[in-house]
Formats: C-alpha cells, structure tokens, sequence
C-alpha cells in the first residue's frame, strides 16, 4: 500500500506543478506584453493540456478511489483525509469539465484573423477558472499527503 501511496503522491505533486506554472509562471508570462500576439502559443498548450490533462487527472481520480477503497479498514483519520482528497479530485474532475475545459477548446480552434468579440474575456475567465482549480488540487494534495501520515503502514 505504501508504494500505491507514494506513486500518488509523486504523480499529483507533479500534476499539482504544471498546474500551478501553468497558472502562476506561463500563462502570465505570455499574456503580459501582448496577449495576442502569444495566443498561437497559447493554443498550442490548449492543445497539448487538453490530450494530456484528461487522462492524468483521470488516472489521478481513480488511484484516488482504490487506494480510498484499499485502505477502508485502517486508520480512521486516515480514511477521513483520504476520503476528502478523492471527493476533492471529484469535484476537481466535475469543476475542469464544466468551466475551463469548454473554453480551452473554444481558445484551441480559434482563428487569428477572427477571434470572437469576447475573446480575452474568455481567456482572463480560464486563468481564474485554472487559479481556482490550483487551489484545489493544492488542498486535495493536502489531504493525501495527511493520509499517508496517518496511515499505519
């Protein structure tokens, strides 16, 4: 169980960083001068993220659930902390299929000569919808990491 535990750990400290450089380092860096201008770039990690981040996060979700599964009848406070990162990772999965993912495919077919009225709005509206779902996957990170300190393996 602690191996499971520790792969866990490792693959959502990574999803965890490339959400929050994402969200802290790339995305500012590249509309700060001109966002325009970058938004080929822009695409170009819309498309990326939008083949890469279904599975990892799905596969993030359902380690989640085993390992909530597997580790039922030990520790109680590690059941609670571990119960609360997988239902975290649920509301994340609903949360990134019901606001960012509808517009990070909008942002990915988009035409340079005729972006949509609304266009940067749509994008500032990502960046906040990404920041919320950091927080998220910060605080479902959390969680874990307290379960595997509770639990007794």
């Amino acid at each position: 169980m602690t191996i499971l535990y520790l792969i866990l750990i490792v693959s959502s400290a990574l999803l965890l960083g490339n959400e929050f450089s994402v969200a802290a380092f790339i995305h500012p860096s590249l509309a700060r001068a001109d966002h325009k201008r970058f938004l080929p770039a822009i695409q170009v990690f819309a498309a990326l993220f939008g083949t890469i981040m279904p599975v990892w996060m799905g596969l993030a979700t359902g380690l989640h659930i085993l390992l909530t599964v597997l580790t039922w009848n030990g520790d109680p406070t590690a059941n609670q902390y571990m119960c609360a990162a997988t239902l975290l990772w649920i509301v994340i999965i609903v949360f990134s299929v019901l606001l960012p993912v509808p517009i990070n495919n909008r942002v990915k077919i988009w035409k340079m000569d005729s972006l949509p009225e609304d266009w940067l709005a749509q994008r500032w509206r990502w960046d906040f919808y990404n920041w919320i779902r950091v927080v998220l996957i910060m605080a479902a990170f959390l969680f874990l990491v307290l379960s595997y300190k509770h639990f007794p393996g």
